[in-house]
């Protein structure tokens, strides 16, 4: 079954804000940020099962290179819920209140 990816309000927010944020630091690394979200987003779209649950229906994957991110989403049966692109350094209450 062919899923699409649906982010969430909040994590196209932070996602858009990191992008940015790394933009803003020697030019180019905000396009890097982003293209490895999106190669985290094929990995998941390929097998979204094969990644370890991180709360009760969450469930997340490191990014490889900025690897300080996780991205946490659901599987439902349409599509993937993109809950939060997280850095590793945020408060983590922030992400327990939204993976409840």
């Amino acid at each position: 079954m062919s899923r699409q990816i649906i982010f969430e309000h909040e994590a196209r927010l932070e996602f858009e804000e990191a992008v940015f944020w790394y933009e803003e630091q020697p030019p180019g690394l905000g396009d890097r940020l982003e293209a490895e979200v999106h190669a985290a987003l094929s990995r998941i779209l390929e097998d979204p099962e094969r990644f370890p649950f991180a709360g009760k229906t969450v469930r997340k994957t490191r990014l490889e290179v900025f690897d300080s991110y996780s991205v946490y989403f659901t599987i439902e049966p349409t599509f993937i819920g993109i809950v939060s692109v997280f850095h590793g350094a945020r408060d983590p209450a922030e992400l327990r209140r939204r993976l409840k």
